[in-house]
């Protein structure tokens, strides 16, 4: 496997943008962020402002009976002004990898907002491959070196995805640090290895990612990455107990947020793609919801937001949290088998 994937990627996308922005194939909205500090948690909350959205084309949530006849923007020949790069990325000791290729996004509030996209047709709802993970922290890792970056990804009808093709999302951390840093690191868990439950309102899976030297990369991954699934999907077998004739739970039909940083990975189930308040008012939450940062498109879900709290929100759009010691046993157990791990998620079994 390369070792530097994606060299030199900081200074293709920031060529890349600024042409595409003079060319108008990027159209970078301009926004203004709310602070919406959570006193509770000292989570320093950011509601970003950007009424000029509204106007932005929406993506058809319900494919056609012709599949043909609906355009994928992320398939070649791609638009030559939001191409960045692409490569290949090669287990160790395997002669056939994964090819991907970055692309700008078109429609952003961020500027240098780009997208990792597997360039071979994967779908949305798909789990993260080992290769896909080991990507997307090489890329945060290697751009963190001169701007911090974060990773997300919104797998799910009702986790605020947009395109069906496969695609991770990174933009570039303005003050250098997302806001759940300081707070992830104020309550990691003893032993840096094992996946924790951040004390928050609704249930979220996460784990330190420290790879160790020498090992593996696609392993590493594999296990860390799978025992966090494993987590989630234990935790919504429990949830679904009380509804009577729950369907048998499949990862490829679950709807979850995965936001990743050069030393974190944290996962979030969903139970709907919008928070509505009590008026009404409807307000669409993605991955960047769960790393702290909502947008919102009118003044009245701003004042909304900023009203009942962003906690709230997150927590309106989440599953409960797992109760103290309810998944102890799971978590210790989650770590112990990679291998097993692996081929569980990979077959996307039903949870009986």
């Amino acid at each position: 496997m390369s070792s530097t994937p994606f060299t030199g990627l900081g200074t293709k996308v920031k060529a890349a943008y600024t042409k595409a922005v003079q060319s108008g194939a990027v159209r970078f909205t301009e926004s203004e962020i709310e602070e919406a500090d959570d006193e509770e948690t000292g989570i320093p909350f950011e509601i970003r402002f950007a009424p000029a959205l509204q106007k932005k084309p929406t993506a058809v949530k319900e494919e056609p009976a012709d599949k043909s006849a609906r355009p994928d923007p992320f398939a070649p020949p791609y638009v030559e002004d939001l191409y960045v790069t692409e490569d290949t990325l090669v287990e160790e000791g395997e002669t056939v990898g994964e090819d991907f290729v970055v692309l700008l996004n078109k429609f952003c509030v961020t500027p240098r907002h780009f997208l990792l996209v597997t360039k071979e047709f994967k779908p949305q709802t798909s789990p993260l491959s080992p290769l896909e993970l080991i990507a997307a922290w090489q890329i945060v890792k290697q751009l963190g070196a001169r701007e911090k970056h974060l990773a997300f990804f919104n797998s799910g009808e009702l986790s605020g995805a947009s395109q069906p093709h496969k695609h991770i999302q990174f933009i570039p951390l303005s003050n250098g640090i997302a806001p759940f840093d300081n707070f992830i690191n104020s309550n990691k868990p003893q032993n840096p290895k094992a996946p924790f439950q951040l004390p928050l309102p609704y249930a979220n899976f996460t784990t330190l990612l420290a790879p160790p030297p020498g090992q593996d990369l696609s392993m590493y991954f594999a296990s860390t990455f799978l025992a966090l699934l494993d987590l989630m999907i234990d935790h919504l077998r429990r949830t679904s107990l009380s509804t009577p004739d729950a369907p048998a739970i499949r990862l490829s039909s679950l709807s979850y947020n995965v936001i990743l940083t050069e030393s974190y990975l944290h996962i979030v189930p969903r139970t709907a793609e919008c928070y509505e308040t009590d008026d009404g008012t409807k307000v669409s939450i993605n991955a960047l919801g769960f790393a702290g940062m909502v947008l919102v498109k009118d003044q009245k879900s701003l004042e909304k937001i900023k009203e009942v709290g962003v906690l709230k929100v997150l927590s309106g759009v989440a599953y409960r949290p797992v109760a103290p010691g309810e998944s102890s046993e799971e978590v210790q157990d989650a770590q112990q088998d990679p291998v097993e791990e692996e081929q569980k998620v990979v077959e996307a079994a039903p949870v009986e």
